[in-house]
């Protein structure tokens, strides 16, 4: 399965804007994720996330079924990641770029981003 990094994003922002400190449950996740995306491409990224340490999160799996999503919160590395991607101008800028590429790793997608941000910082400033 393909990691859709726009999935990616917006599951970092509903975990983020969770109240509770262990982040939000299933229900509050699959509310807020549009139905665009299935229940197997939002486990796959979920999955994903965890793997790559930026959620505390996990899969509770069942007869080969995903039985519960566990989406967690968003780890050190987490926080890091979606502070490159959070903006929507950033966000857009950064995936005109990578629009051009076939394959691209989410460490890429974040210093990709966050060489756009320098750039907008640098122009903002006139340096």
């Amino acid at each position: 399965m393909k990691l859709d990094h726009d999935l990616v994003r917006k599951i970092l922002l509903v975990i983020e804007s969770s109240d509770s400190l262990q982040g939000p449950d299933e229900n509050e996740l699959l509310k807020k994720i549009p139905s665009t995306y299935d229940r197997n491409q939002i486990v796959y990224s979920i999955s994903k996330l965890k793997e790559a340490n930026y959620i505390t999160g996990r899969v509770v799996w069942g007869d080969n079924v995903a039985a519960i999503i566990e989406p967690g919160n968003l780890t050190y590395e987490g926080h890091q990641f979606l502070d490159n991607i959070r903006d929507d101008g950033v966000w857009k800028h950064t995936k005109n770029i990578l629009s051009k590429f076939s394959s691209v790793s989410l460490t890429l997608v974040s210093k990709i981003a966050a060489e756009v941000i320098t750039q907008l910082i640098e122009k903002q400033m006139g340096i």
